[in-house]
């Protein structure tokens, strides 16, 4: 995870507030809950600094040139996900 202030490290932390980080897409978002969107966070909002790029779309070409799983999200094929596409250890192996 890039913590580029303890603001947004003690935010992400703070189970109270709908700031996140999810490690398979190295991505921070903000949380709603009704109705649930998720809105990309592309700047920290405390110290202004660009936040590194998210890698959804790679996520979802991986596991589709890789493992040809075309729809991981699907209840179909959500088990033959691989276990290293359930962390940041997929794009750290590939070096993004």
């Amino acid at each position: 995870m890039f913590i580029c202030c303890n603001a947004l490290k003690e935010t992400v932390e703070d189970l109270r507030v709908y700031i996140s980080y999810d490690d398979r897409y190295r991505e921070y978002y903000i949380e709603t809950t009704d109705p649930v969107v998720i809105y990309v966070i592309k700047y920290c909002p405390w110290c202004s600094k660009k936040l590194p790029e998210n890698l959804t779309d790679e996520w979802f070409k991986a596991l589709e040139t890789e493992y040809g799983l075309d729809d991981p999200d699907s209840k179909e094929q959500q088990n033959l996900v691989p276990n290293e596409f359930k962390t940041d250890e997929w794009w750290k192996k590939r070096g993004y």
